[in-house]
């Protein structure tokens, strides 16, 4: 493949990716003004509001239903600041979620149970991702003092709904789409599980025994020792790992007649 090749696909596989929703929307910040952040932060917090309203009565889990009462509490507080800001400082702020996020609402009022848990933690696992990139951004760049500070104030609470809701996402198993998966979780441990494999070492690297990792079997007459390599008995009288007869296991050669 020629260079003018490569450097087409380069640009082609960029253009793709900036232009993707998920990425357009909770990363794609830069330039942001506080008329759309007014605008943008007023309609997801009436959204999640609403969300936590319908959590409390159509979730299954109790953790679920706890979330969403965190939402409505801290939420409307939020709200209630973002609409003291708009009105001191003449700002245009909508009175309900937008269509897509009635959408969402609509959506989600009409699940129960486990597939309601399942859906509303995915869901807010999105928003607050989102959340966290508009607030930092409006808190590093906004011109308005007062929306500087509502940003950055509402920050802090945003995290912790984030940490929250991306270890319940851990819990129940769910795929989050915040660490590198889409709807199909969020693997929320750092390090990769150990798997088993053929070699004494699990396929993650970790030494048997540890992670669940089962020690591999040994043949007959081994070191029972996983770190050093088992002693397997041959014609001389020491094993071939160079044990002496008798230890860790080794017989003792039988010795012929008359010697």
């Amino acid at each position: 493949m020629n260079t003018k090749t490569l450097l087409y696909l380069f640009a082609f596989g960029a253009a793709v990716g900036l232009s993707h929703p998920a990425y357009a929307e909770h990363h794609h910040t830069k330039g942001l003004t506080d008329a759309v952040f007014a605008k943008k932060a007023a309609a997801g917090g009436l959204t999640e509001v609403e969300l936590g309203k319908i959590a409390q009565q159509n979730g299954d889990s109790q953790d679920v239903k706890d979330f969403g009462a965190k939402m409505v509490t801290d939420h409307s507080k939020i709200n209630d600041n973002m609409k003291a800001i708009a009105t001191k400082d003449s700002l245009t702020i909508p009175d309900k979620p937008n269509a897509e996020q009635q959408e969402l609402i609509d959506k989600l009022s009409k699940e129960t149970g486990k597939e309601f848990d399942n859906a509303y933690i995915r869901a807010m696992v999105k928003a607050h991702v989102g959340d966290k990139a508009l607030f930092t951004e409006e808190a590093a760049s906004a011109k308005n003092p007062d929306l500087k500070q509502f940003a950055s104030d509402s920050l802090q609470v945003i995290t912790e709904h984030l940490a929250m809701i991306e270890g319940m996402a851990d819990t129940h198993g769910i795929a989050s789409g915040h660490h590198g998966t889409s709807s199909a979780p969020m693997t929320m441990s750092a390090s990769a599980p150990a798997t088993t494999g053929a070699s004494a070492e699990g396929k993650s690297g970790v030494a048997p025994g540890a992670n669940g990792n089962p020690v591999p079997a040994q043949p007959a007459g081994a070191d029972s020792s996983v770190s050093g390599v088992p002693p397997t008995t041959g014609d001389s009288g020491q094993g071939k790992s160079g044990v002496a007869p008798g230890a860790n296991g080794n017989p003792v050669p039988q010795q012929p007649q008359g010697q």
